[in-house]
């Protein structure tokens, strides 16, 4: 038993390491440019062992996403909770959501949906959608929590339901380095409550 915990302790530091290694070579080189070749001889192994584990390098990055997606808790919904006010629960969210782009890196998300975009445009509408819907129903069970408080909340679509992610997506593209919990306050404050709570006045 112990030689088995070994073994899969080793292979976890390996999958790290190449998950590691592959994110410093996007950075470097672009995604549209790595090769497994350039992988594993970074990390030091056979390009055999890569192709065990991954068809394509877009595959290694979906494996990226959701292995780093776990180790941070797990699915963003479970980790939602009733915080007291809305605004404590924005809070929350924009900071969870925040940490997860930070973690997985914006050249990852980046290089996901570039390869999406250029070679599986259905499978991108699909992958949209469920993250649309995803979206919607973290927004709903944080309104819920709300209403069950006696807060009064604007009816609004779905589309509007996604705006705290839209903003920690775009805050990632053009201020990443800004990102504290200051500004995430001031998104709150002055631009997710306005439209999410009634008769909510800035200031």
């Amino acid at each position: 038993m112990y030689k088995e915990e070994k073994i899969r302790r080793r292979g976890d530091e390996l999958l790290e390491s190449i998950f590691v290694i592959t994110k410093e070579l996007i950075e470097e080189v672009g995604y549209p440019n790595i090769t497994f070749q350039q992988i594993a001889k970074k990390a030091r192994t056979s390009r055999a062992v890569l192709y065990r584990r991954w068809a394509t390098t877009f595959d290694l990055i979906v494996e990226m996403i959701n292995y780093k997606r776990k180790a941070l808790g797990g699915n963003l919904i479970d980790r939602i909770t009733n915080t007291g006010s809305l605004r404590n629960d924005l809070i929350q969210l924009l900071t969870l959501h925040n940490t997860i782009f930070s973690e997985i890196g914006m050249e990852i998300f980046t290089a996901y949906f570039f390869e999406m975009a250029m070679n599986k445009k259905e499978i991108l509408e699909e992958t949209n959608t469920n993250v649309l819907s995803h979206n919607v129903q973290i927004m709903n069970k944080i309104l819920d929590f709300a209403k069950s408080r006696g807060e009064k909340i604007n009816e609004v679509d779905a589309e509007i339901l996604s705006l705290p992610f839209d903003l920690i997506r775009a805050e990632n593209l053009f201020r990443k380095s800004q990102i504290n919990k200051g500004r995430i306050e001031k998104l709150v404050d002055e631009v997710l409550l306005p439209v999410f709570k009634y008769d909510y006045k800035v200031g």
